[in-house]
């Protein structure tokens, strides 16, 4: 279980240094951004976390549901931040790029 976490913990330092080295250092990123961003990040460690430590417990409806309701609340997380960080581009924008 140790190595889970130590790997855990390195996931989230990777995650927040890819986000730095691809967005921040282009200038791309706001206060706000980076609020989500981060937010975004530690659900979805939480969401890890709950998912394994409840497995390691041998509770496998709480990894379940565990799953069910954080993993949707992180998806929902990731295409908030994903739509504004320009990741995904809007209809508006695409239909702008497709008329010119």
């Amino acid at each position: 279980m140790i190595i889970f976490w130590m790997f855990l913990g390195a996931l989230i330092a990777s995650s927040f240094w890819f986000v730095y080295i691809k967005f921040q250092a282009a200038g791309k990123m706001s206060v706000v951004r980076w609020i989500l961003t981060s937010l975004s990040i530690l659900w979805g460690a939480f969401t890890l976390a709950w998912i394994v430590s409840s497995i390691g417990e041998g509770e496998m409806q709480a990894a379940g549901m565990g799953l069910l309701i954080f993993g949707a609340i992180f998806l929902v997380l990731v295409i908030v931040t994903a739509r504004l960080n320009s990741l995904i581009p809007s209809k508006k924008k695409a239909n702008k790029v497709e008329a010119a």
